[in-house]
Formats: structure tokens, C-alpha cells, sequence
């Protein structure tokens, strides 16, 4: 089952297409809204912006539910529990929430709601900056950075394939690794050794990809770069190939990163020219 922790806000409003359309495709076709009342927004504000996507939700067959929670504190901890306790650990559970930029220098992602959530283990967490609202949540050009982590992988591919009902292009990207201070001094061999691994790593994954998500052979591409900055790598892809969403898997070193302007998740949600959703399984 869907759930989207919706705060009322326009951003939010952006995220719920994300839900909507990931609802769409689940076994049961439904989605759960969850409101955590903070006053910050009136509640019955929330009730009728959620009228007008339970009416998007209906034309879509989604069978939808509202639940509006009073807050247990103010806090981003308490927040973060409220939602947690609302949602059961299941494997067919799926938490949508958004992520947004926080004034400060504070960035996308660190320290708040949507990361505790990332890094929690209970289920699993898709959290989305919107970039561009005129697509309503049904990108068709993904750009999917692939960490050589197969059960990730996996996780994507049910992503991808809950919002790919018309996909047009996946780009798969893998970045090989490695220190700035060696970059600089990296031999034409040594680079195309880095290559050939990073080669050997995705062999078999675009088709495997094409079948899990039921696409012809021939949208799936793949690319091997070596570099020394991933988040940098990402965000060129994303601007060649025109990507409309980049999906891609968080690792617990990021999400507990406080680095802000070094950590590669918040410079690809910071510079990254279109939307990205981000996922951790349970």
C-alpha cells in the first residue's frame, strides 16, 4: 500500500502526483494520506486540497483515504515518529514524502523529517524534490545511478516500473570512484581497468532492468564514467540525456552525513536540473 506524508503545502501538493501515480500500479490499487497536524496549516485547509486529489485519485480508480493526526510535538523527531507509528512495517508498504529546500544554508535533506525516514528500517521511504510540477508525478526520461548494489537495484526497478507506465528512455550510470589526489594523476590504463570494472559490474542489468519493468531492450542505455565527483557526474547525465527524474538509492553514509555543501545527496538535489527521488528499502 501507498502512503504520502502530506503537510499541506504546494510542494506537497507536487509530491501527491508522485503518490498518486505510484498507488496507480500497486496490487491494491490505493492510497493512504497521512496529515500530521501541526496547526501550521489549517485542517480544514488540508481537507479540502485533499478533496481535489481524491477526485484525481478517482479518475485514476486509486481508492483513497485521509488521516489527519494530531501532533505529538512540534519537533522534527516527534513528527518523525508521529509518521512512523502510522505506518505499518510491511513489505508492501511504501512511504511518499517530499524534500524541499530549508532556509540557512541548511540544504534538501540533512537533519530533516524526510531523512530520518530514509534511515529508518520499520518500511520502505521514497522521498522527492520536485523540479518540475508541470510533469504531475509521470516523468518518462529516468536517469538511474547504479551503486552495485543488486537488492537496491531490485527496489528500483519496482519504482521504475509503478511510474514507468510510459517510458521513454533509461539511462543507467555508473561512476567509478576515486580520490581527487589520484584523479589528477590517473593513467590512460589505469582509467580504462576502472572502466572495464565498471563495465563488468552492469553486465546484464539493462536487460534484466528492460524485463522487470517490461520495456523494449533498446530504451535501456548504460554509461561508465571514472571521476572523482560523483554528485557532479550524475548532474551531466542528468542535463544530457534531458532526464525528467533521477532515481536513485541513498546510502546510510549519506543520509548521516552533516556535511550539507559536501555531502553527493545534497549537490545532486541542489543542482540537479530535474526531479529526484531517492529510496531506501526496509
Amino acid at each position: 500500500m501507498i502512503h504520502l506524508a502530506y503537510d499541506g503545502s504546494v510542494n506537497g501538493d507536487w509530491v501527491a502526483w508522485y503518490a498518486l501515480n505510484l498507488a496507480r500500479q500497486d496490487p491494491g490499487c490505493r492510497l493512504r494520506v497521512i496529515h500530521i497536524n501541526t496547526d501550521e496549516v489549517n485542517a480544514d485547509k488540508v481537507r479540502e486540497k485533499i478533496a481535489a486529489l481524491e477526485g484525481e485519485c478517482a479518475d485514476a480508480g486509486v481508492d483513497m483515504s485521509l488521516d489527519i493526526v494530531s501532533a505529538s510535538g512540534l519537533s522534527r523527531d516527534s513528527i518523525f515518529k508521529d509518521l512512523r507509528d502510522q505506518v505499518p512495517a510491511r513489505a508492501d508498504s511504501l512511504l511518499v514524502c517530499g524534500t524541499r529546500l530549508r532556509g540557512g544554508g541548511k540544504g534538501y535533506l540533512s537533519g530533516t523529517v524526510a531523512a530520518k525516514l530514509l534511515n529508518d528500517e520499520k518500511f520502505s521511504v521514497i522521498a522527492v524534490r520536485v523540479v518540475q510540477p508541470g510533469l504531475l508525478g509521470a516523468p518518462k526520461r529516468f536517469l538511474v545511478p547504479v551503486a552495485g548494489d543488486h537488492e537496491g537495484f531490485l527496489m528500483g526497478a519496482d519504482i521504475l516500473k509503478r511510474l514507468g507506465a510510459n517510458v521513454a528512455r533509461v539511462n543507467l550510470l555508473r561512476v567509478m570512484m576515486i580520490k581527487h589526489h589520484l584523479f589528477r594523476r590517473l593513467l590512460n590504463n589505469q582509467a580504462e581497468h576502472l572502466r572495464e570494472k565498471g563495465w563488468a559490474s552492469l553486465l546484464g542489468l539493462d536487460e534484466e532492468l528492460a524485463a522487470l519493468i517490461a520495456v523494449e531492450n533498446w530504451k535501456i542505455d548504460a554509461n561508465v564514467v571514472v571521476s572523482d565527483d560523483w554528485a557532479h557526474e550524475v548532474i551531466i547525465a542528468a542535463n544530457r540525456h534531458k532526464s525528467h527524474l533521477i532515481l536513485m538509492e541513498a546510502s546510510r553514509k549519506d543520509l548521516r552525513s552533516q556535511f550539507v555543501y559536501g555531502n553527493p545527496i545534497e549537490v545532486v538535489l541542489r543542482d540537479a536540473p530535474c526531479d529526484v527521488a531517492i529510496y531506501r528499502g526496509a
